[in-house]
């Protein structure tokens, strides 16, 4: 039997990168929960979105109910307050969670407490308990609870440290790091043995999150700084830590997070997909990696999703253009095809080919059976004329749409948009 696997909140890039890291797993039945209706409806099968917020009184009661309705076995938080929450509750909850040491999870959670933790380590940044400590400025003020550079500011003098600091909550005086920043991502399992760490580059930044990275070679400073970081907190399962390089190049502590990172996806592209390691590491097996040291880079871009409102159980497509280009078959299409399939749509060809369509689907590689019906135009009607039902409609020549739109009231599509539809 799969186990049932929450991830919670689920419309976040983190939770994006769990699904796709375990969608395709035999051992898993993915759910997804959240407090606001987000992206997570776009993605999960299997969905909540309006559990109250964790702070507030009736979450307990709505969050043991949604887990005994589903069965779960085991949650991913993927923000690091719920994830703090969630470990300090776990008894209440009786539900397996990744990384679940609730001292852990507190200390994680706040930089002040991180950074008392390691405060004998060389790596770990000055911190000033004000600005009159400060040896060389700028400086940095950031919140004690923030994640990913959220409320970061560099203050250039000791009156900038005062105002910057008296508009945040719980301020934090740190040294300035100028130099180049890095994400470890790690792995430990449930012998506490430390099975994976992979640094990789932070070099394009957008909202806190990586798009581009690299793989930096072998740095035994950093991984000394991963054993003794496991050394000291009881991890188990993925986690991470954030370096950046001071004036004299070495590495100092940003923060430590006991949670899939949204960037975890470079690891997965190299062949390490962690949070399946987590599922396995959960039921008792010994994991072991096999990374793929070829992939060197990794691009990431927003992925756009829309929802069609109308409701449509057919999808009329064209041929020429929409399915096929210059006799091959055109891939973004058939991913399509093949994702509505999945969804139970009837999938109707509907074409005006010179030739047989079946030979050019033989041609292009292209079961004919994929279709439920195959429609040969050879008259000049128009196709408006062989659309019935709830359907959508498919075509890349632009007077073939608005005949259908005006004539049968449908939502008709160019093939760029076929990324879109969910």
């Amino acid at each position: 039997m799969p186990l049932n696997v929450l991830v919670f909140p689920c419309g976040s890039e983190n939770a994006a990168e769990i699904h796709q890291a375990l969608i395709h797993s035999v051992h898993v039945r993915l759910h997804g929960a959240s407090s606001v209706d987000d992206h997570g409806r776009q993605l999960y099968e299997r969905y909540q979105g309006d559990l109250p917020r964790i702070d507030a009184p009736e979450f307990d009661d709505a969050f043991v109910a949604l887990l005994r309705h589903w069965q779960i076995d085991l949650v991913f938080a993927t923000h690091d307050t719920v994830q703090a929450y969630l470990s300090q509750s776990r008894e209440r909850f009786n539900v397996g969670l990744i990384n679940d040491d609730a001292r852990t999870c507190a200390i994680a959670r706040r930089k002040s407490l991180t950074y008392a933790e390691f405060a004998d380590q060389p790596w770990v940044p000055h911190v000033y308990a004000n600005a009159a400590q400060v040896v060389h400025w700028p400086a940095v003020v950031k919140p004690d609870l923030g994640q990913g550079g959220q409320g970061f500011a560099l203050v250039a003098d000791p009156q900038a440290a005062l105002a910057t600091m008296a508009a945040t909550t719980l301020p934090l005086l740190i040294e300035y790091l100028p130099g180049e920043e890095a994400t470890v991502d790690c792995f430990t399992d449930f012998e506490h043995a430390l099975r994976w760490v992979g640094p990789r580059t932070r070099e394009r930044v957008r909202a806190g999150i990586s798009m581009r990275s690299t793989f930096p070679a072998a740095d035994p400073q950093i991984t000394q700084i991963a054993e003794v970081i496991n050394q000291r907190l009881r991890l188990r399962g993925p986690w991470f830590f954030q370096l950046k390089r001071d004036h004299s190049g070495q590495w100092k502590l940003l923060e430590i997070s006991c949670r899939v990172a949204g960037s975890m996806v470079a690891q997965r592209a190299r062949g390490v997909n962690l949070p399946l390691m987590a599922v396995h590491d959960y039921m008792g097996r010994k994991v072991r990696v096999l990374p793929q040291y070829a992939v060197d880079l990794v691009e990431r871009r927003i992925l756009t999703l829309a929802q069609i409102t109308q409701p449509f159980d057919t999808i009329y497509i064209d041929f020429d253009e929409t399915v096929i280009r210059d006799g091959l078959a055109i891939a973004s299409t058939l991913h399509f095809l093949y994702r509505m399939l999945a969804r139970g749509k009837r999938l109707v060809l509907l074409t005006r080919h010179a030739g047989d369509p079946l030979i050019a689907l033989r041609k292009a590689r292209i079961a004919a059976e994929l279709f439920d019906d195959i429609i040969h135009i050879t008259d000049g009607r128009a196709k408006s004329s062989f659309i019935v039902g709830k359907a959508i409609f498919i075509d890349n020549h632009f007077p073939e749409r608005v005949d259908v739109a005006t004539h049968c009231g449908i939502p008709v599509f160019d093939v760029d948009a076929l990324e879109f539809i969910s």
